[in-house]
């Protein structure tokens, strides 16, 4: 009789649930050199957390991991994870993305110069007057 009673309550304290709350994702970049991911998690007794800082430290790590581009691709995770009967369980977020390296600033987008003989040729291709251009 004492065995009955003493397996299932084994099997109850040592079981544990995880549901993940929220996923997103930002636009996949077409180059994927650089992966970075970074996770934070806190353990949560009896239900009572006062802040959710810690998730904070996801956008340090990630920062730090791409000093010098941007985290595009970014797909995110929010879990619970429950212990003991739900009287412990851990909140973890995790991000995973790809950095991409900043355009250089002293790069100028790339223009034309139409000269004077080329909007005379232009205006006469397209049957107007010089004037017009």
């Amino acid at each position: 009789m004492m065995r009955t009673l003493i397996y299932p309550l084994i099997c109850l304290l040592v079981s544990s649930c995880a549901s993940i709350n929220s996923v997103s994702l930002t636009p996949i970049p077409p180059t994927r050199n650089a992966p970075v991911r970074a996770q934070k998690s806190r353990v949560i007794f009896l239900g009572l957390n006062f802040d959710n800082d810690f998730v904070d430290g996801v956008v340090d790590e990630l920062r730090r991991q791409c000093p010098n581009g941007k985290v595009t691709g970014l797909l995110t995770k929010d879990e619970t994870i429950n212990y003991f009967l739900f009287f412990v369980y851990k909140k973890q977020v995790t991000a995973n993305g790809y950095c991409v390296p900043n355009a250089p600033m002293n790069s100028k987008p790339k223009t034309t110069r139409v000269s004077h003989l080329d909007s005379e040729l232009l205006g006469q291709a397209n049957g107007s007057s010089n004037e017009a251009i």
